[in-house]
């Protein structure tokens, strides 16, 4: 008898499958509701698919490129008051504005980017947070009928918008969330999201291989400007009103942010969605009952993001992976399946 090995590679898996599966339905589900004329629901599902994409893109940067970034409300105000210029000041539909609004940030973030990586670890956590700040004083400071000033601004809507702007609004948010989460996962799939993980594993190892480190992870902190702005913009096409220490704070922004991602999971796809919607669930009850403040909620979710840093850090996600290790919702690594063939010499 003669045994031969046949080797194959493969990334997608049964779990992952189903998974993806129960994933569309739930997408599927939610445009439905999109499609009625449910206030309410709508609005819920357009909070919460901002908080997905929110939490995904400071993940992208903090998990799976080792930049920890606490000033990504400078992202969030930027996309709001970009959203205002164009259809307020320029005059164009607020919905089709807000895929420019997003670009425009994303022109922005590179000079501001080209600040904030001569910083290093701490020092650019630091950096982020002091760009935002700066951000914030210069729209509170413009003085123009556009911005506002302090006081800010509302977004104007046409009497001809007005009636569907929450299914519309719904819809986008849905499309922002499912794009924003397939694009990182894509990307985590080629071979620049493999550069930009050996970056975050090891920098001297990934650069003495001919990774630009530098390069990748600039990459990725436009990517996480673009769709950071691009979920602010559609929020606030809900909200109407925006004023700057309301759209630059860092309580309302990049803290629930960092507690998402800690909470789900850090450095995977699936933890800042589970932790998204955790946050969000947990939000949506304590708002509706009188004995919770926002204060006592803000440090209820701290003390219970820090117990997960400190204890479990692999966040929920983790914990789910060292219960059953098969498991995977967007498997990125590539798995080698070998098989074993018999035959004897007459070839059976």
């Amino acid at each position: 008898m003669t045994s031969i090995q046949e080797f194959s590679v493969s990334r997608t898996t049964v779990t992952s499958r189903i998974s993806q599966s129960v994933l569309l339905i739930a997408v599927f589900w939610m445009l439905f509701i999109a499609s009625g004329d449910n206030k309410a629901s709508q609005g819920k599902i357009i909070d919460l698919c901002v908080f997905i994409v929110l939490a995904s893109m400071w993940n992208l940067l903090t998990g799976f490129s080792g930049l920890i970034s606490i000033g990504q409300q400078a992202f969030v105000g930027l996309g709001a008051y970009s959203l205002i210029v164009l259809a307020n000041g320029v005059g164009i539909n607020i919905y089709l504005a807000v895929i420019p609004s997003a670009i425009i940030v994303a022109v922005i973030s590179i000079p501001l980017g080209l600040v904030a990586f001569r910083l290093r670890g701490g020092y650019f956590a630091i950096g982020t947070w002091v760009i935002a700040e700066v951000a914030r004083l210069i729209v509170k400071n413009n003085q123009s009928s556009v911005i506002g000033a302090g006081t800010g601004t509302s977004l104007e809507v046409p009497e001809s918008l007005k009636s569907g702007r929450y299914q519309v609004t719904t819809f986008i948010a849905i499309s922002v969330a499912v794009a924003s989460i397939v694009f990182v996962y894509l990307f985590l799939r080629s071979r620049f999201g493999l550069a930009l993980q050996s970056v975050r594993d090891n920098e001297t190892g990934a650069r003495s291989l001919g990774v630009d480190s530098y390069r990748v992870r600039f990459v990725a902190y436009i990517i996480a400007s673009f769709f950071t702005s691009l979920a602010a913009a559609t929020y606030y096409i809900k909200g109407l009103s925006v004023q700057p220490d309301a759209a630059f704070n860092i309580g309302s922004w990049t803290a629930p942010i960092i507690v998402m991602v800690v909470i789900g999971g850090i450095g995977t796809i699936e933890g800042p969605i589970i932790g998204a919607v955790l946050y969000y669930l947990v939000r949506d009850f304590v708002s509706n009952h009188e004995f919770f403040s926002d204060p006592t909620f803000l440090i209820v979710t701290g003390v219970v993001a820090l117990i997960f840093a400190l204890f479990v850090k692999g966040g929920i996600w983790g914990l789910l992976l060292r219960k059953f290790p098969k498991l995977t919702v967007f498997p990125v690594k590539r798995r080698l399946h070998i098989e074993n063939f018999e035959f004897d010499q007459r070839g059976n």
